[in-house]
């Protein structure tokens, strides 16, 4: 009787343990994908502000003119990020390119299309001057005065020089092969390291 007590005992427990089981990877894979699926916007925000939070906070920690956590630096390079790396790029990629770039004849030469159109039109115009006016704005600096620093950076420090030398092939590749309802969280994932360099040159010499 008390081997069968102790074995209804251990089914029980084996029960309530099944019930509080950690969902399989596959669920967990299908559950982000709804999530990114179904709310694109919200979901292309939250990933690229937190990336561009914990890449610029990586940024502070390496340089060693930094003497303590700049936390109005760290929310200009997350807004910067959840609302131009996130937000935007999301209805580019997936609703403005998709017209520009009909598909027609080969898909090669259509991601060479978008991949040209996004580094030689939307980098110097729309991805990278908002990284410095969200950090004059966090700062109250004037408007005209972050476009100088931009204008500086590209100039002096080979700001769009680093930019193409990264996303040139990373944006080949998310054209290609990534599916489109991930690839703000490809970019996102790519621009970790990106970021890191963005925030060391756009807040050289502040």
């Amino acid at each position: 009787l008390q081997i069968r007590h102790a074995s209804k005992g251990l089914s029980a427990s084996s029960s309530a343990l099944s019930a509080f089981a950690l969902p399989s990877a596959a669920v967990v894979g299908a559950g982000v994908a709804n999530f990114y699926k179904g709310s694109p916007l919200v979901a292309g925000f939250l990933t690229a502000s937190t990336k561009a939070a914990v890449a610029d906070s990586t940024a502070q920690y390496r340089d060693t003119a930094t003497t303590k956590f700049d936390i109005r630096r760290n929310i200009s390079m997350a807004l910067y990020s959840g609302l131009v790396l996130g937000i935007l790029v999301e209805l580019m990629y997936n609703n403005v390119f998709p017209r520009m770039f009909a598909p027609q004849g080969s898909s090669l030469v259509r991601a060479l299309k978008m991949t040209f159109f996004d580094a030689f039109i939307n980098a110097p115009f729309l991805w990278l001057p908002p990284a410095y006016i969200a950090k004059a704005m966090v700062y109250r600096n004037s408007k005209r005065e972050a476009i100088r620093k931009y204008i500086t950076d590209v100039k002096e420090y080979g700001l769009l020089k680093k930019y193409w030398s990264l996303w040139l092939p990373m944006t080949m590749i998310n054209f290609l092969f990534v599916p489109e309802h991930f690839r703000v969280a490809f970019v996102a994932s790519v621009s970790f390291f990106w970021m890191i360099i963005l925030s060391v040159v756009a807040n050289n010499g502040k």
